[in-house]
């Protein structure tokens, strides 16, 4: 791994861990708290296929609503090729940004948008 692509992996992890975890948690609580199942995995970087999307470094909050089968998802994925966090989620559009404009308010407010109708 070169060392960009290093530093940029590592870059992501830490946002991951001081901003965008800590959010995704209180999330999870209020969502569980609401009667969902909710739930956070990561993935790490595979070098070796770095163009591929399955291999970015990831965060995902899976969220099972109530009782039923229906799913959503909100990922946060580091796109090493390109240096930029995308922020996907079901139902809401894809955002790319810097890492260094992720903030905790743009995490609440990446909640809010499209996760605020389970969290009541």
């Amino acid at each position: 791994m070169d060392a960009d692509t290093d530093l940029f992996v590592q870059a992501f992890w830490v946002k991951c861990r001081d901003v965008i975890r800590p959010e995704l948690d209180d999330a999870v609580d209020a969502l569980r708290a609401a009667g969902h199942e909710a739930n956070i995995s990561t993935q790490e970087f595979s070098p070796g296929e770095k163009t591929s999307s399955e291999s970015s470094p990831s965060l995902l909050l899976t969220i099972h609503r109530g009782a039923s089968s229906d799913s959503r998802e909100l990922r946060y994925r580091g796109d090493v090729p390109s240096r930029e966090l995308e922020v996907t989620a079901t139902g809401c559009k894809t955002a790319r940004s810097d890492l260094s404009l992720v903030t905790q308010a743009s995490v609440k407010n990446d909640i809010a948008l499209c996760l605020g109708s389970l969290i009541k």
